[in-house]
């Protein structure tokens, strides 16, 4: 009896452990995963307005320790802060077919880039109304007899002209000038190529010509101005008519508020509205 008793025991402590298991309620494994989902689909979705420029082209837009600065650079933030977008900036060369590729795809909104209006340019953009108006510089060494009339002649192919690649500037040098053209990346390489006297004269947007002078010391001299007036303006892709509009309303609402003229003057040491639109 003892014997079948104590066999009964046995059973019961073998059997209770193993209820106990496979009663004991399992948390799904999804648990925290879906809570995780929750918490960020309850998170306001980030919107960057994201802003193409090759960061090369003070005082534009250019890097200075490690940040990006200029007045490009201080326009579009308040422009982004006006749309309530914070701002990205998507660094890239300068090329007009590129720009409108990346627009194409999806990597970038705008281009805010020291872009000229020009009637081949519409054909892959929509433009924004100025922001800045200007015009072409020539620039030559301090020490050249300049001849004005052979400049108004066209110099001859004996004559060198740097300018900067796939731009205006190297369009109208190559309509108006029968000197020979050597196109070059950036403005501080165009200026270095006079430095050296790789070329004679450089062809150059007025600002960004005066600020090299002022901020690289180069011994250098403005012998023609005045050139092919031009404007500036921010490209979208012509089938983002919205954000051309939002675009043009932030412009005008930072010009009647001022911002526009005291980003101006911060740049530039005077005050300045928003052009207007035609000549």
């Amino acid at each position: 009896m003892r014997k079948r008793l104590a066999g009964w025991v046995c059973l019961v402590f073998l059997i209770i452990p193993v209820m106990e298991i496979t009663a004991a309620p399992q948390k799904p494994v999804k648990d925290k995963a879906v809570g995780l989902e929750d918490s960020l689909a309850r998170q306001p979705a980030e919107n960057p307005l994201r802003f193409i420029n090759d960061l090369a082209a003070p005082p534009f837009a250019f890097v200075e320790n490690f940040k990006n600065v200029g007045f490009e650079i201080d326009l579009g933030e308040a422009i982004g802060k006006e749309m309530g977008r914070p701002v990205k900036w998507v660094k890239q060369s300068f090329n007009v077919p590129t720009f409108a590729s990346t627009l194409k795809v999806g990597r970038a909104d705008a281009v805010f880039c020291s872009l000229t209006v020009t009637e081949k340019r519409k054909q892959y953009f929509d433009f924004t109304r100025p922001y800045f108006r200007t015009s072409l510089e020539v620039a030559a060494p301090r020490d050249v007899d300049w001849n004005e009339m052979a400049f108004k002649n066209g110099l001859t192919s004996k004559i060198r002209v740097g300018v900067l690649r796939r731009s205006t500037g190297e369009d109208w040098a190559r309509k108006n000038l029968r000197a020979t053209r050597k196109t070059y990346s950036s403005p501080d390489r165009l200026a270095r190529a006079l430095k050296n006297r790789e070329v004679e004269i450089i062809l150059i947007d007025k600002p960004i010509l005066i600020w090299t002078m002022a901020n690289r010391h180069y011994k250098f001299k403005i012998v023609e101005e005045g050139i092919d007036h031009q404007d500036y303006a921010i490209a979208v892709s012509k089938e983002n008519q919205t954000l051309l509009d939002e675009l043009n309303a932030a412009l005008e609402k930072l010009d009647a508020d001022g911002v526009y003229d005291s980003i101006y003057e911060k740049w530039y040491d005077i005050s300045q509205d928003l052009p207007k639109m035609g000549r």
